[in-house]
């Protein structure tokens, strides 16, 4: 008997009017007014006789310019302006200067601050997943500390990526195919050089007795959870992406009725930048590997080997805990040590009915099961409407953990611009520290992990990471690792192109399946 990774779908149509959102301003300082000063008491009694506008009696800069009263603060600090033509970088180097003073308790910029980043892609106001809403990641927040960076690459290990209109292909890295089985494959080869997807249809029994029970349509997998991490953002156009600069590498494992583990282990390794046997080394080494797939058992040996040696390279790997309803230990590569598992809740925080869920859950991801009939409390991400071969752009309300996973990943990919430096550990630590309290009591640490994903935290604590994991045993436990974009992933497409075009297919399961048993 052999195991193969099974991947169907099911998907539904509606039609969405064309929402838009205001993009509020996202500015960079590139001059600095103001300090706040905090004196010794003697200090203070002399700045007292100050007035507004005046110069500060014995306080001035290394170069003998005044610094201005403007006014004092609640708890006896000083207001203070700059002279004029002082940059951010200089006044940041005086801050330094001057808490080395010994009438100096301390010192800060007065910094100004904006509304967060809202982007002004025309139905950002239907991701809810991306907002402060109840079970929102609070991305705003994190936009403001990086929108990515290009230096970071994120590996999608699934079934391969297509272009569409709302994504950037110079975004997309060559990557490569690594389904060597040719019927799985539904190109015509096996191995090459080309991820794209050529849709993975199936006929009733195509893969197995009884499976799948009827015909099912392509899932067009990879270019959704693509989708949510990068699709392009702030182009007035359909969707935001969570990283708007990150470089995807599509990697091809999953084809018609799934993918073999085999081919998915050679992918693993090749996704961090390790030799595979009879494929071209990649130049492109990921920084994040997102695998959002998942099958029954153990956590083979080889699986775990591989898995080790990504983490070795320095590559985070992230994976969904798999859409079975049931306790993650049973479903890998979820319960393989080194990952970070990404469990789902939906829209009012409360456990997702399909998500798998246990110990091995590291946190948990907004990922959908709301009760709106149009899906709308579902995750919004990029889509195809072709049946077998690909169709015409669209967008998606799609459930699942592997969407959570792509959220996660995308997470990280903007930790690692924040700070380049940080190491696969210390990311899946900074992410379960920085996981905000369940919103609700149906979420715990042995159903859920940690808590729910906060973007603006986690790029915080990336920034000073000291200050959320020093001296913590957070993420020490060998346990921990997704599952993957498996059972009951529904869909409800947004076409944009035939508003009379209701339900069109129907749901997405990935799950490990024995032949011959």
């Amino acid at each position: 008997m052999f195991r193969k990774f099974l991947l169907s779908c099911l998907a539904g149509s509606l039609s969405l009017a064309g929402l838009s959102v205001q993009a509020q301003r996202h500015i960079s300082h590139v001059s600095a007014e103001r300090l706040i000063i905090k004196l010794q008491d003697s200090g203070v009694r002399k700045s007292a006789s100050a007035g507004s506008s005046e110069a500060v009696p014995d306080l001035s800069l290394p170069d003998g310019r005044k610094l201005t009263y403007v006014r004092s603060m609640s708890d006896g600090s000083l207001v203070v302006r700059l002279p004029e033509g002082v940059s951010s970088e200089e006044a940041h180097a005086l801050v330094s200067q001057l808490t080395q003073e010994p009438a100096v308790l301390a010192a800060q910029v007065d910094k100004r601050l904006y509304p967060a980043l809202v982007p002004n892609d025309t139905q950002y106001v239907n991701q809810w997943h991306l907002s402060e809403d109840t079970a929102g990641m609070r991305m705003p927040a994190a936009w403001d500390l990086s929108t990515g960076s290009s230096g970071v690459v994120i590996a999608v290990v699934d079934s391969g990526i297509l272009s569409h209109i709302d994504l950037d292909a110079a975004r997309i890295l060559p990557g490569y195919d690594f389904i060597s089985d040719i019927p799985t494959a539904n190109d015509g080869d096996g191995r090459d050089a080309d991820p794209t997807d050529p849709g993975d249809a199936v006929l009733a029994n195509e893969c197995d007795v009884g499976e799948p029970p009827t015909d099912e349509p392509s899932s067009w997998h990879g270019l959704s959870v693509v989708g949510v991490m990068a699709a392009t953002s702030d182009n007035s156009n359909d969707v935001a992406g969570m990283d708007f600069a990150a470089r995807i590498l599509p990697v091809r494992v999953l084809g018609k009725c799934g993918g073999f583990v085999s081919d998915i282990i050679d992918a693993i390794r090749w996704s961090a930048g390790l030799s595979v046997a009879g494929v071209p080394d990649n130049p492109t080494p990921a920084k994040v590997i997102n695998l959002s797939l998942a099958g029954d058992g153990a956590c083979s040996a080889q699986e775990q080997s591989a898995i080790n040696d990504a983490v070795a390279a320095g590559s985070v790997v992230i994976v969904a805990a798999g859409n079975e309803g049931m306790d993650v230990a049973n479903f890998s590569p979820a319960n393989c040590a080194n990952v970070v598992t990404v469990g789902a809740v939906a829209r009012d925080g409360s456990i997702a009915s399909y998500t798998n869920r246990g110990e091995e859950v590291d946190l948990v991801g907004p990922g959908g099961d709301g009760p709106d009939p149009m899906g709308r409390d579902d995750v919004l991400t990029l889509w195809n409407l072709g049946t077998t071969t690909a169709g015409a752009d669209t967008l998606a309300f799609i459930q699942g953990t592997s969407f959570t996973a792509a959220e996660v990943s995308a997470v990280a990919a903007l930790m690692l611009s924040v700070n380049g430096t940080l190491d696969p550990d210390t990311v899946r630590d900074i992410l379960r520290a920085t996981a905000r309290s369940f919103p609700d009591s149906s979420c715990n640490a042995n159903r859920c992990g940690q808590g729910l994903v906060d973007a603006g935290a986690a790029l915080a604590g990336a920034a000073d990471p000291a200050s959320v994991v020093s001296g913590s045993t957070i993420g020490s436990s060998n346990g921990g690792g997704g599952g993957g974009g498996g059972g009951c992933v529904a869909l409800r497409v947004a076409d944009r192109t035939d508003p009379l075009l209701v339900w069109l297919a129907a749901a997405a399961i990935i799950g490990l399946r024995r032949r011959n048993r």
